[in-house]
């Protein structure tokens, strides 16, 4: 067993014609495109025939969705609307923090276009360190840790210049350097060179093919037009985030550039029909075609072309990834699939290069937790046998629990993660002795006859503070629970691990607890 861990120093992201067809679209990106000022009035054009929602039914929608996500602080974000035009402003810890606020107000009904006056707070770290922490997160993803792309750093700005192989993967290589902690913008000026180029009538198809199957946007009907490469979208979507979900496919299609300038917005357009009448007659022959079409464009599966089979509307995937993400990835396509009823994921994951000593792998799953935004100033160890990670520690929401997750799985060579992290819980203010007594009855539970584990608890001002020795990180973790089930404000573990304690100089074990 290799383990490591990363402990806070408290105890505790119009051409012309050639080619025309009607459309309804599929597939869309997560990451929302940042509108600036100066845009807000040629896409108030889109949108000016649309049945408005009043501003303030708007703004206290938005403000709603902001202060519901646990990955925002969204008290600190300040929303004005106009007409439907809303100005996001305020300060935010991460540029990915930025993005989450962005995609969830551009999903609000009655939201036409947003203009992002958010602020990154300035790191400070140092631009050649941000540059290096940007290089090791490219390196570390199983899909970019091959690519040739340069990352520059100056005032907290990553330029990356380079080329790749699809729109798909350039996407991609900015959402990995957005990530890390302290970049406070990424300006993308990557090139794409596709193998094939398409002619009009291909992509034209290709952008069709794509959007026809989407559960995203089943409910309405979009016109394609394409010319010398470049696509002009137009028709009438229900919200500013499906319009970006078109944009975002016409481009992964393959397009030089995308014109959705003639795409409205009407939040009452929505048409149930269509969405029936496109399930009922998606045939498994046709979804087949539609699942195996959207994987060829994800950067985490393209390489591997897995084998997709449909019956009665379920998708089985086969065949070998090397990465977790890469099998989620698949997975999420599938469901997003215009027909798909379920999804049987048998893809099996195998690193297809000599894997990495569980220390090497452990190493840079931490360095990772280190680099990212919500998780770096968290309690968390990472334990490793034969590439499948182990998470254990405290965070402090259910949303930074799925991302170390998520963290985890995106690392090379990683084929596996028990996520066994507890989740702070809002403190009830307890007796130190009412505390004690309910930690101390679960404890004499866990461990009753019990000698190879010898564990001792007291509790000072609602904290518990836990000595003696425990066989595994397992276990580690399981008096950590009980001391957030008995009731603590904070569990401060001083537990040693009898099987492998860390070897990392990150380290740095028992500590004394100091009252607050």
């Amino acid at each position: 067993m290799s383990r490591y861990t990363l402990w806070s120093t408290t105890v505790l992201i119009v051409g012309l014609p050639l080619a025309t067809a009607t459309i309804s679209p599929s597939w869309a990106d997560d990451t929302a495109p940042k509108i600036q000022p100066q845009d807000a009035e040629r896409d108030a054009v889109a949108v000016q025939d649309s049945t408005a929602l009043s501003d303030e039914i708007i703004t206290l929608a938005a403000e709603n969705e902001l202060l519901a996500s646990d990955a925002l602080r969204g008290h600190h974000i300040r929303v004005i609307v106009d007409d439907g035009i809303v100005t996001l402003s305020g300060e935010v810890p991460s540029l990915l923090a930025e993005e989450i606020a962005v995609g969830l107000v551009q999903r609000v009904r009655g939201v036409m276009t947003i203009v992002d006056q958010i602020e990154v707070e300035r790191s400070t770290q140092e631009d050649a360190s941000l540059r290096l922490d940007a290089a090791a997160a490219l390196a570390a993803d199983p899909a970019t840790h091959k690519s040739s792309v340069v990352v520059t750093v100056q005032d907290g700005v990553a330029t990356l210049t380079g080329a790749v192989a699809t729109y798909g993967m350039k996407v991609l290589v900015e959402n990995v350097v957005s990530a890390v902690h302290g970049i406070m913008e990424v300006q993308n000026q990557i090139t794409t060179a596709p193998h094939d180029q398409l002619s009009d009538e291909e992509l034209r198809q290709e952008v069709t093919e794509l959007l026809q199957n989407s559960v995203q946007l089943d409910q309405i009907q979009l016109t394609t037009v394409v010319t010398d490469g470049r696509v002009v979208l137009n028709g009438t979507v229900t919200s500013s985030f499906q319009r970006s979900c078109a944009e975002q496919l016409a481009w992964r299609a393959g397009a030089k550039d995308v014109d959705v300038r003639g795409v409205v917005i009407d939040w009452q357009h929505a048409n149930p029909e269509l969405r029936t009448t496109r399930y009922e007659k998606a045939t498994d022959e046709q979804i087949q075609k539609a699942v195996s079409r959207a994987l060829r464009y994800d950067p985490r599966v393209l390489s591997f072309a897995p084998t997709v089979t449909v019956n009665k509307g379920v998708v089985t995937l086969s065949g070998i990834v090397s990465q977790i993400a890469a099998s989620r990835a698949a997975e999420r396509a599938a469901r997003f699939t215009v027909g798909v009823h379920a999804v049987q994921n048998n893809l099996k994951v195998e690193w297809p290069l000599e894997t990495p000593s569980d220390e090497q792998i452990a190493e840079y799953t931490l360095a990772a937790i280190h680099r990212d935004p919500w998780l770096n100033d968290e309690e968390i160890i990472v334990d490793c046998e034969n590439a499948h990670i182990e998470l254990h520690g405290i965070v402090e929401n259910e949303f930074e629990k799925g991302h170390a997750e998520w963290t985890a799985i995106s690392q090379k060579a990683v084929v596996h993660v028990d996520n066994y992290l507890t989740v702070r819980a809002t403190w009830v203010p307890k007796s130190d002795e009412q505390i004690a007594a309910a930690l101390k009855d679960q404890l004499d539970l866990m461990f009753v006859n019990d000698a190879e584990n010898v564990v001792s608890s007291k509790v000072v001002d609602g904290v518990a503070i836990i000595e003696g020795s425990v066989e595994t990180w397992y276990l580690w973790q399981a008096v950590m629970d009980a001391a957030v089930s008995a009731g603590a404000r904070e569990p401060h573990m001083m537990l040693q691990v009898q099987h492998g304690t860390p070897a990392s100089l990150r380290y740095a074990g028992p500590h004394s607890y100091i009252a607050r």
